[in-house]
């Protein structure tokens, strides 16, 4: 294959009026239950308005096999018209020289396991890295593909 996953980032932030846990149990529904108990976290502390704390998360995945299931997971999810969505907004959402494509969930509609593309504020970033072997490659190709598309 010309393409292949190399990095797969959630990010999102956690305001003090939000409860940690529930949060991370909301994210819980985007990785597959098998790959929960191995992954990373990153907490970073922040400092907001009126020196209000910022949990800023971030979790990493670099392992082939587990960006596929994360893959295969999310693209359950997206309904077809999602899907059509992203796919009319890739030239917006790609980034060609960090071979990147960018979602944004919304993160109180994930809290209820349905994943909604988003636009707001309050959403859990998804950033898709890939790598090509060669020169002239289609990215759109490789993620509808996945399923992303």
């Amino acid at each position: 294959m010309t393409i292949s996953l190399t990095k797969i980032e959630f990010s999102f932030s956690v305001h003090s009026t939000e409860d940690f846990d529930k949060n991370m149990e909301a994210i819980a529904n985007l990785i597959p239950e098998e790959l929960i108990e191995q992954t990373e976290i990153t907490v970073e502390e922040l400092e907001g308005g009126y020196n209000n704390s910022i949990q800023y998360v971030v979790i990493n995945f670099n392992k082939t096999k587990d960006m596929s299931k994360i893959l295969e997971n999310i693209a359950s999810k997206l309904s077809q018209e999602q899907k059509d969505y992203l796919n009319n907004e890739f030239e917006k959402r790609f980034h060609s020289d960090g071979k990147t494509f960018f979602l944004r969930i919304d993160k109180e509609e994930i809290f209820k396991n349905r994943l909604v593309i988003a636009s707001s504020e309050n959403v859990i970033k998804i950033a898709i890295k890939m790598k090509a072997y060669v020169k002239d490659v289609n990215y759109v190709e490789f993620l509808v593909n996945k399923g992303i598309l």
